[in-house]
C-alpha cells in the first residue's frame, strides 16, 4: 500500500526535505507542514540520525509522517543572531573530535567547546588528533596528556600512512559516531581509510589561509561495513553552545568539579571571586592554565548570548 507508514532513518537533510534510508531503500521525502510550525527555536525539524516513520508516495519518494523522540542529539549555536538550534545530529552515541596537528593548525580551544556541547547533550566525547605524519611532535604530546589525564580517549591517526585508522575503526564499530571539527583537519580522509567504499570528496588546506575548504557541503549518515553508523559534517569555523547557561558551565571542566564546593560563595563564577579554589588550584598549578583560560573565553561568550 503507497499510504503505509513504514520505519526509516534520516542520513541528511537539506532545505526541500530529507533522504531517509526504509530498509535499506533510500527515499527523498518531503516533511510534513505541522513540523516546521512546532519548531520553535531549532533551524530544521529533522537531522541525520532522526528515527522517522514515512509514507511512500511514488517509486523513490515519500512524506515524513511521523518523528520519533530523540535519545540524544548534538547541537550547536546558529542563525545571524545565534537564536536559531542546528542540530547536526540525532541519536548519536559519540563524537569524534578531530583536530590535525597542522594546516590548519592544531585547536584545543575547540575541543574544549565540543566537550562542553557533547557532555551536556548526553553524547560521548573522544578527541582524534590526525595528520601526526606532518611533525608537531612536541605539541602532539602535550595536548594529548592534557585530555587523556582528564579522561578522555586521544586517538592519534595519520589518514595519508595509515597509523591509528584500525583503532578508530575498532572505537566506532556498532555505534553511531558523530565527526566534529574545522575544515580540512582530513575527516572524510579519514573516513576513507576506514572505508574506502564510501569514496567521500576531499580538499586540500589553503597554504595562503592556512584553513580548509569546505568538501563535505552537508552533514550526512554513512553506514559502515563493520558495523554502525557515521555521521560526516561539513568543516566548523566556531561551535556557539546551545542550551547552556553560563552558572552551569563549571560541571563540564571535570577538573573543576572538586573544588567548586570549595569557593567561598555558592555562585562562584571562577574568574574574579576573591576566596575561589579554582582560582586559587590554577595559582597552584594544579589545573592547567590553558583549560582555565578556555573556560574563562566560554564563560563570557555565554554572558554575552544571555544578555
Amino acid at each position: 500500500m503507497m499510504d503505509q507508514l513504514v520505519e526509516g532513518i534520516v542520513t541528511s537533510v537539506d532545505a526541500s526535505g530529507a533522504w531517509v534510508d526504509a530498509s535499506g531503500e533510500r527515499l527523498f521525502c518531503r516533511i510534513r507542514g505541522r513540523f516546521y510550525e512546532d519548531l520553535g527555536n531549532e533551524k530544521r525539524p529533522v537531522a541525520p540520525g532522526d528515527r522517522v516513520r514515512i509514507s511512500r508516495t511514488s517509486p523513490g519518494q515519500g512524506v515524513v509522517e511521523e518523528i520519533r523522540p530523540r535519545l540524544t542529539k548534538l547541537s550547536r549555536r546558529s542563525g545571524p543572531r545565534g537564536d536559531l538550534e542546528q542540530v547536526l545530529a540525532a541519536n548519536v552515541e559519540q563524537v569524534a573530535i578531530v583536530v590535525a596537528t597542522k594546516l590548519p593548525r592544531l585547536s584545543p580551544g575547540l575541543i574544549d567547546r565540543i566537550i562542553v556541547a557533547a557532555t551536556n547533550q548526553k553524547v560521548e566525547p573522544f578527541v582524534v588528533i590526525n595528520k601526526v605524519d606532518l611533525g608537531k611532535k612536541k605539541k602532539v604530546a602535550e595536548v594529548k596528556a592534557i585530555f587523556e589525564e582528564l579522561g578522555y580517549l586521544v586517538i592519534l591517526t595519520s589518514a595519508e600512512t595509515g597509523s591509528g585508522v584500525e583503532e578508530l575503526k575498532e572505537r566506532m564499530q556498532d555505534r553511531v559516531t558523530i565527526f566534529s571539527g574545522h575544515s580540512g583537519v582530513g575527516k572524510s580522509s579519514l573516513l576513507n581509510a576506514i572505508d574506502p567504499g564510501l569514496k567521500l570528496k576531499t580538499g586540500n588546506v589553503s597554504h595562503a589561509s592556512r584553513k580548509g575548504t569546505h568538501t563535505t557541503t552537508r552533514a550526512e549518515l554513512l553506514a559502515l561495513p563493520d558495523g554502525g553508523y557515521v555521521v560526516d559534517t561539513p568543516g566548523i569555523r566556531a561551535f556557539g553552545l546551545w542550551d547552556l547557561e553560563p552558572a552551569d558551565l563549571d560541571i563540564f571542566f571535570v577538573e573543576f568539579q572538586p573544588l567548586i564546593e570549595q569557593c567561598r560563595f555558592h555562585n562562584c563564577t571562577h574568574s574574579h571571586e576573591p576566596g575561589c579554589a579554582v582560582i586559587d588550584a590554577v595559582e597552584r598549578g594544579e589545573v592547567q592554565g590553558g583549560r582555565y583560560r578556555a573556560y574563562l573565553r566560554i564563560l563570557e561568550s555565554l554572558e554575552q548570548d544571555f544578555r
